[in-house]
């Protein structure tokens, strides 16, 4: 178990406790689903808008949802469930991402990434469904707000005297949407770790944000500005390691390879997004070390597509590990708030598993308690159920 300071000390744990290999799996297949789903969605929206999957191809690579979908109604509404899929396949990575870290502040290393996987199967509504609770209470204050309104500009010469005279109740209730509102966001970004430390539902998670935002408003703010803080200072010194590692791979490679890799690294650039090539930040250029690139031959032209592929996957990896920080850093705040707000220290919880395994010895005593009871009055059943065991031994005697 570690040793937590449960203060804002603990917070700078993230830029190590997010660089794991399991973390960092598990939110590499959450953003290849997450790409998979929308890319999809995206092709469909474009081949309904009429243009042809060669041209989809042509025009946007790898990344047809990075361009802005057809402005229709049909649009819209793909555009819209896209970004729900999204948004949910990133909570549900961040939960599970969030579950391995309170395993490994527990002391269990060997919590794996399928464990997770089959936690959130099991708990996924309280990820999903508390932010949306929290949402829909705040849409009816909302609701109520406008039909107060529309009854008071419908209703002549008493609508805007009722209106008057409660305006105070009226306004309180607008204080409480406020307060609604605040909580939202907290539901929205600490579900994935209300739920992936001690697996809460819905309920619990509307009511842990309510909490949060009401008792812990300052550490919250505090620690998550001080958690991304960290994060950043990660990523930095990951993409600083990265770059150099191409730099080198760039003049080491280039020795030999020269025309060809620039060929190879020419042709990749067509299908990545960004300028993997160069950092302004660094005063890097890693086309500096090889020649300028000339006409790609056909094995060239796939080596440098296979190439892009790579290169793309470099970059989920470097989101993965963002990624892996900051559900690390949402765990360590819930943790520590938790101690705080309730005097919890969750990491002294007992998993659901381990208190059932602890009570299968109770019942097996007991059975063995039942059955040497039994074993017991058998005999004296047979030695003094009806008297005629006793009387033939008397006879004996």
């Amino acid at each position: 178990m570690f040793k937590l300071h449960f203060d804002i000390r603990d917070i700078f744990r993230v830029v190590r406790l997010g660089w794991s290999g399991k973390k960092i799996w598990v939110g590499f297949c959450g953003t290849l689903i997450a790409y998979a789903g929308y890319s999809i969605l995206a092709v469909a929206d474009h081949m309904v808008a009429g243009a042809a999957p060669g041209e989809i191809w042509q025009r946007y690579g790898f990344f047809p949802g990075l361009a802005p979908f057809p402005v229709t109604l049909a649009g819209v509404a793909v555009d819209v469930l896209a970004l729900l899929y999204v948004w949910v396949v990133v909570l549900l990575t961040t939960c599970m991402i969030c579950k391995i870290t309170y395993q490994q502040l527990k002391g269990d290393d060997f919590f794996s990434s399928g464990d997770a996987w089959g936690f959130v199967r099991l708990n996924w509504g309280g990820v999903v469904w508390g932010p949306v609770a929290t949402l829909a209470l705040l849409v009816f204050f909302v609701v109520a707000g406008i039909v107060i309104g529309w009854l008071a500009g419908l209703i002549p010469w008493a609508g805007e005297l009722a209106f008057g005279l409660l305006f105070i109740p009226i306004f309180f209730a607008a204080l409480v949407a406020v307060f609604v509102s605040i909580a939202f966001v907290v539901s929205l970004t600490m579900s994935p770790a209300v739920v992936g430390t001690v697996g809460e539902d819905a309920l619990e998670v509307a009511i842990q944000s309510f909490s949060l935002a009401w008792s812990q408003p300052w550490r919250l703010v505090l620690y998550m500005i001080w958690m991304k803080i960290s994060v950043s200072i990660g990523t930095v010194l990951l993409g600083v390691f990265m770059a150099s590692s191409l730099a080198l791979v760039s003049w080491a490679c280039g020795l030999f390879m020269k025309e060809k890799l620039a060929n190879m690294v020419y042709v990749a650039g067509q299908y990545v997004p960004f300028d993997f090539t160069r950092s302004e930040w660094l005063s890097l250029d890693i086309t500096a070390y090889l020649p300028p690139a000339g006409t790609p031959s056909g094995s060239e032209l796939l080596a440098g597509g296979i190439l892009a592929v790579m290169l793309i996957l470099l970059m989920v990896i470097f989101s993965s590990y963002v990624m892996s920080a900051y559900a690390s850093g949402l765990s360590l705040i819930y943790v520590i708030l938790r101690k705080r707000k309730d005097d919890e220290n969750l990491l002294e919880w007992e998993d659901d598993e381990a208190g059932d395994d602890e009570e299968q010895p109770e019942e097996v005593e007991a059975t063995d308690d039942g059955v040497q009871e039994a074993g017991n009055d058998n005999p004296a059943e047979s030695e003094n159920g009806d008297g005629e065991a006793s009387d033939t031994e008397t006879g004996q005697n």
